[in-house]
């Protein structure tokens, strides 16, 4: 496997490098301060101001010369970056200010690429792209990271389960069908291709489930290692996620509540026994009725 690598997922840029040589201070490899300031050194040419970063030189001043910090104006507001060097390799996360959630500022948002303002995201597009130039120019190798199902379930199946072995040989884990996906002999024991109702579950299938809220959602079902189904329920990068077999089901959604407590019936059982024991019989059939209805 190839040790000097690079991927980029959302706004960071993540670069594997050692240098083999031990650091006599910290007894570990000694950072690749190469790659760390010609590749500052390249973001600096593409607009950034660069310097060492403020925060670490005020509270941690003996780790001064392993971060950066990055400036540089657009007419939407700043796009900032956090840079860090170590002895397995080089992190730069891109951010801004100007659209943020987190309270801690834009660097700890989810999602801060989609966030960012037309121009700032096309200087960080820019920027992203000379430093790629750079590092392929100096022998590195994109490890393109394939972080959502969302449009290709198979390729993020693939990307999730085959190792760097399978992967060298251009070969897949577990046993395929025709359509890619791993065949009923590697799903079909103990259930796991059976879905609440006992139907047999087959990728692409289309299912409802309830969120942890209650709320009913339909999506395509795809995978089924032991027993896990990775469930596509929108166009959205992040409209996935993965369930049990027994948490999915047929429906028809005309006929069953948009919304269902989680704990519903539970509850409504508790509010039952308790009318009944204050001898509140009236309430009680009210709920008895309504728990009927639940069921």
């Amino acid at each position: 496997m190839n040790e000097r690598t690079f991927f980029v997922s959302d706004t960071s840029l993540i670069i594997q490098s050692s240098t083999g040589v031990q650091d006599r201070v910290m007894r570990t490899n000694r950072p690749d301060y190469e790659t760390f300031n010609r590749l500052m050194a390249v973001l600096a040419e593409a607009g950034f101001t660069i310097a060492r970063d403020p925060k670490i030189e005020r509270d941690h001043k003996i780790l001064g010369k392993y971060h950066r910090e990055g400036r540089r104006s657009t007419p939407a507001g700043d796009l900032w970056l956090s840079a860090e060097v170590y002895p397995t390799g080089i992190k730069v996360e891109f951010f801004q200010e100007v659209v943020t959630e987190n309270r801690n500022g834009g660097r700890y948002d989810f999602d801060r690429q989609a966030k960012m303002p037309y121009l700032i995201r096309k200087a960080f597009e820019a920027a992203l792209r000379r430093a790629r130039i750079h590092l392929v120019d100096r022998g590195f190798v994109e490890d393109v990271k394939i972080d959502s199902p969302v449009p290709d379930p198979l390729a993020y199946f693939n990307a999730s389960w085959d190792g760097e072995w399978e992967k060298r040989r251009g070969t897949h884990r577990f046993r395929r069908g025709a359509d890619g996906w791993p065949d009923e002999s590697e799903i079909g024991s103990y259930g796991n291709n059976l879905d609440r109702d006992k139907v047999k579950l087959e990728h692409g299938a289309v299912r409802y489930f309830r969120t942890y809220r209650g709320h009913l959602l339909r999506g395509r079902v795809y995978g089924g290692i032991n027993g896990r189904w990775m469930v596509i329920y929108g166009p959205g990068l992040r409209d996935h996620t993965h369930l049990s077999s027994w948490e999915l089901f047929l429906c028809d959604p005309r006929r069953v509540p948009r919304r269902l407590h989680p704990a519903g019936q539970k509850r409504l059982q508790s509010a039952l026994n308790k009318a009944v024991e204050a001898e509140d019989y009236e309430r009680a059939i009210v709920l008895r009725n309504t728990l009927k209805r639940a069921a």
